[in-house]
């Protein structure tokens, strides 16, 4: 067993991607987030209902099957949500205690990280947030999958956790 674990919601496949790139590099413990009942499949639904991204706004989370008590170290990674992070990762913040752990933080975007590392400030007040990752993915439709950044900067975050 490890002392870290990965914990990511994805919406479009791209935090998950990265996710499972940290998982491989660093051989942690993995913990994917999901809404009870799942978002529209329709971006154009998904935008009218969750365009107003408010921290305080909230979306049921199913159950997780790890327990947090277990480790030390966290990696979380959510994509962006109208300047925000995910209404998902909202919630297991919120849900679940992270009170003195060693945490890096990152954001999965299409240009504008928005006010992601403030709403993780603000929902991890009593953690060690020790770095953050701006990923950035390409905003052309037909490479939306393709990130920007270099391997090279997610090897660097991942240190900061060390």
């Amino acid at each position: 067993m490890t002392d870290t674990l990965i914990i990511y919601y994805s919406f479009t496949g791209n935090s998950k991607k990265v996710a499972e790139y940290v998982k491989n590099k660093i051989k942690a413990d993995i913990l994917e987030l999901e809404p009870l009942v799942p978002f529209s499949n329709d971006y154009n639904t998904v935008v009218q209902e969750w365009q107003n991204n408010d921290i305080k706004r909230d979306v049921e989370i199913k159950e997780i099957n790890k327990d947090l008590t277990n480790y030390q170290k966290i990696v979380l990674i959510t994509c962006t949500w109208w300047y925000g992070i995910s209404p998902v990762m909202k919630k297991f913040l919120k849900q679940y205690d992270l009170s003195n752990k060693d945490i890096i933080v990152a954001s999965s975007n299409a240009g504008w990280i928005g006010q992601s590392f403030s709403d993780y400030k603000k929902l991890l007040p009593n953690s060690n947030i020790k770095g953050e990752l701006d990923l950035v993915f390409s905003a052309k439709d037909n490479e939306r999958d393709k990130i920007l950044i270099p391997e090279k900067e997610i090897d660097d975050w991942l240190e900061k956790l060390n």
